[in-house]
């Protein structure tokens, strides 16, 4: 039997596994988020008599700020940052809460209004 001759040539070497870093997977959690709030948001006409929901928009702000308050805190716990560095995530951290406490004030009167609540 001869053998063929891509059984002889050498394996190509894989880098190794690395995951994801931190910030990165934040950023992944946040866009499902904004997912399932579009899907959401799309099929509740056909649950509730073609009637939208109206004045919801500073609820999609929420999952984008909280991701960011996310990621300033976790780069505020990093022992190797500059303490510029760190500074500016406590000014982010506290604009980014808030900007959800807003968000959220403005938000959920009308998401109840609209639910029935």
């Amino acid at each position: 039997m001869s053998e063929r001759p891509e059984d002889n040539k050498p394996q190509e070497e894989k880098e190794p596994y690395t995951p994801a870093s931190p910030v990165k997977r934040i950023l992944a959690w946040v866009g499902v988020v904004y997912m399932v709030l579009l899907v959401g948001l799309n099929l509740y006409p056909f649950f509730h008599g073609g009637a939208y929901l109206t004045g919801v928009a500073p609820l999609f702000a929420c999952p984008g700020i909280a991701g960011l308050l996310i990621i300033a805190l976790y780069t505020l716990r990093q022992p190797d940052e500059t303490y510029s560095k760190k500074a500016s995530m406590v000014v982010l951290a506290l604009v980014c809460a808030v900007g959800l406490g807003v968000s959220l004030v403005l938000g959920i009167p009308p998401l109840l209004e609209g639910l029935g609540g």
